[in-house]
Formats: C-alpha cells, sequence, structure tokens
C-alpha cells in the first residue's frame, strides 16, 4: 500500500474507491506498518538476552514513517472523536505482494 494507491481510491470515479472511512483507515495504516516493517532493523543487545529486542530506525524513511503514524493517529481522533476503528492485524502487510513479485 502506498499514498498513490490511497490518493487514488480517494477518487469517485475509481471502481474501487473508499465507500467508508474505515477502508480508508485501513489502508494507511497498512502503509505505516509495512513502512515500519520494511524500513526499521531488530537490533540485537546480545546472545543472552532473549526478552528484548528493541526495534530501531535505520533510515530517514523509517522516522518519517513514525511521525507521520503518530501524526495521522492523532487527526483521526480529532476527526473522530466518539469513533474506534479496528487496529490492523500483523498478518495484514503486504508482504507478501512485496515477495511474489521477486
Amino acid at each position: 500500500m502506498d499514498l498513490s494507491t490511497i490518493r487514488k481510491k480517494l477518487q469517485k470515479k475509481d471502481k474501487f474507491h473508499y465507500s467508508a472511512p474505515e477502508e480508508l483507515v485501513t489502508d494507511v495504516r497498512l502503509m505505516f506498518w509495512n513502512c515500519a516493517k520494511f524500513n526499521y532493523m531488530i537490533s540485537a543487545c546480545g546472545s543472552t538476552e532473549w526478552l528484548f529486542i528493541p526495534l530501531q530506525p535505520d533510515s530517514e524513511v523509517a522516522e518519517a514513517g513514525r511521525c507521520l503514524d503518530e501524526f495521522f493517529e492523532d487527526k483521526l481522533k480529532e476527526v473522530y472523536p466518539d469513533r474506534h476503528f479496528p487496529s490492523m492485524q500483523q498478518d495484514d502487510s503486504d508482504s507478501e505482494d512485496v515477495e511474489s513479485q521477486n
């Protein structure tokens, strides 16, 4: 998922346009999930420490994605203060699409 696809689906003339806010939120969250998945690396602290392995941004893209994700979630709460949008499931990533293209 990427911003150009989201932008296209915002157009009423697109046959796959969004028909509900939940669809937009799902796609935006998927985009941020993929950004984190493909732009963060696991930094191992040592072979004996199995309980906590922090994720560190390994690029400006990762950090920008994280900041934009926070901004989106804050604005979402402002626009829909009384609405709850379901969280994304971890297996909803686009990784299978990317792997099948390689």
